[in-house]
């Protein structure tokens, strides 16, 4: 299984600046997780691995938000879009659940970012272990995961 150790390796191996925190209490969620760092949960990464016509691909959207699945179907041009098992997102990533990082994976899937975590100085994400933390920059982010910014996530209207 995957750790921090691994996330932190991949990114020093890219020279990628970014730092991996250890917290207490695991952030199994972007609300535990904002909670626990003292921050909005607009500044929490939430990476969820999907299934766009059986095909697996890693999005990020704010913790604040959902994924908006008829946007990412346009984007993808995917007819069917559902969030992968979670013993196959295991598989996937070789982490484990609530703390699958969005890069640095057991297998290299696409990665799509939301552009409106590109408004947030620092991002912060699972970092490889249910208690590890990961704080980068976006743009960082982004290029270490080779990933496409697109608009993804819900107007955020309740």
């Amino acid at each position: 299984m995957r750790t921090s150790i691994d996330l932190h390796n991949y990114l020093q191996s890219l020279e990628v600046p970014h730092e991996i925190s250890l917290v207490e209490m695991p952030a199994r969620t972007a609300a535990m997780a904002a909670a626990s760092l003292g921050l909005d949960q607009s500044e929490i990464g939430k990476t969820l691995i999907v299934e766009a016509d059986g095909n697996p691909l890693v999005v990020m959207i704010p913790g604040s938000r959902r994924l908006d699945v008829r946007k990412l179907k346009a984007i993808t041009g995917a007819s069917r879009i559902k969030l992968v098992e979670p013993q196959d997102a295991v598989s996937l990533t070789g982490y484990i659940l609530g703390s699958i990082p969005p890069l640095a994976h057991a297998n290299e899937m696409p990665v799509y970012i939301d552009l409106r975590l590109l408004s947030i100085p620092i991002i912060y994400t699972c970092g490889g272990q249910t208690n590890a933390v990961l704080k980068i920059k976006p743009t960082d982010l982004i290029s270490a995961g080779n990933a496409q910014i697109v608009d993804i996530a819900d107007d955020g209207r309740v």
